[in-house]
C-alpha cells in the first residue's frame, strides 16, 4: 500500500483502468427501447407456425335412451368403400365402443339368430330386431334395459 501512495502517477493509472474496464457507456433510452424491440421481432420470426392438423372421424356415434333415463352411447367404425376391382366383401360386423356412465368397453360382435349381439368379458350389448336393446354385465345383471335410438 506503501507503494502505490509514494507513486501518485501509479495510483492514477490504476484508478483510471478499474473505472474503465468496470463501467459500460450507459445507452439512451431510446436505444434501450429499439433494442428490447429487435430484440422480440426475432423471437416473433423464429417461432413457426405449426401444421394444421385435420382429425376425421371414421366412427359414427348412436344414443339410446333406456329404461330409468339411462343413457347408453354405442360407437360403430363407419362403413368402408368395397374395392370393385379386387371384388372383396367387407364385414358388416365390427367391433364396437359402448359407453354407460363414465366407462367405456370395446365389445366384438357374436353370432345370434335374431338380432346383433356384442360381448366382452364384462359386457354384452343386444339390439333386436325390434330397435330395442339392453345392456348386461358378465353376471346377467341387467345395466340398461329397453334402449330405444334416441331421434
Amino acid at each position: 500500500m506503501s507503494v502505490f501512495l509514494q507513486k501518485p502517477c501509479c495510483l492514477a493509472v490504476c484508478t483510471g483502468l478499474l473505472a474503465l474496464a468496470g463501467c459500460k457507456p450507459l445507452d439512451a433510452p431510446i436505444e434501450q427501447v429499439q433494442r428490447a424491440q429487435s430484440v422480440i421481432q426475432q423471437a416473433q420470426t423464429e417461432i413457426k407456425p405449426t401444421e394444421k392438423v385435420t382429425v376425421v372421424k371414421n366412427q359414427t356415434s348412436m344414443q339410446f335412451i333406456c329404461k330409468n333415463d339411462v343413457v347408453v352411447k354405442v360407437q360403430r367404425p363407419k362403413a368402408k368403400k368395397v374395392n370393385n376391382k379386387a371384388k372383396r366383401k367387407v364385414s358388416s360386423q365390427q367391433a364396437i365402443l359402448v359407453t354407460y356412465g363414465h366407462t367405456t368397453h370395446t365389445l366384438s360382435p357374436a353370432v345370434t339368430r335374431d338380432g346383433k349381439k356384442y360381448s366382452n368379458i364384462r359386457w354384452t350389448w343386444r339390439e333386436g330386431r325390434n330397435g330395442e336393446a339392453s345392456l348386461s354385465d358378465n353376471s346377467n345383471n341387467v345395466l340398461a334395459s329397453e334402449c330405444k335410438l334416441k331421434p
